[in-house]
């Protein structure tokens, strides 16, 4: 089998950006005609978690960070800028589940299970896994 380069989740980063877009426009509204600490710090809090989707989502497109799936096992690097490789024989278990139009992909290895939201495989890609009894059913 060759390498597999999953795909950036765009679903994913719709989703997360609508929410926190919807979490501003509520914060910016109420905080106008009241001066509540608590909704400042959502307005802050919306404004990190914009800029950390923006940087993942450039890095991701840019190829800086990614993850792919071989003969020989699972390499990726993580939103910290870590390379991480788990050989094939380490991995248990690999399947994906759909939650509210988000892919969500797991792969399980016997001491820890990594959940990739921001990446997902395509559809030709899940039915070749299938196919050849890499991925669950």
């Amino acid at each position: 089998m060759k390498e597999l380069r999953l795909q950036v989740n765009v679903p994913f980063y719709t989703i997360a950006i609508s929410i926190v877009i919807t979490l501003l426009a509520i914060s910016a509204v109420v905080t106008n005609s009241h001066d509540n600490l608590l909704l400042k710090n959502a307005m802050i809090l919306s404004f990190i978690l914009v800029s950390a989707i923006n940087v993942n989502l450039v890095l991701a497109l840019s190829g800086k960070r990614k993850a792919s799936l071989c003969n020989n096992g699972l390499h990726y690097v993580s939103a910290l800028g870590r390379r991480v490789y788990i050989p094939v024989e380490q991995i248990t278990h690999i399947s994906v589940k759909k939650y509210c139009g988000i892919k969500m992909t797991k792969i399980s290895t016997s001491e820890v299970n990594i959940h990739f939201l921001s990446f997902q495989f395509s559809n030709l890609q899940e039915l070749k896994l299938k196919k050849f009894g890499y991925l669950a059913q």
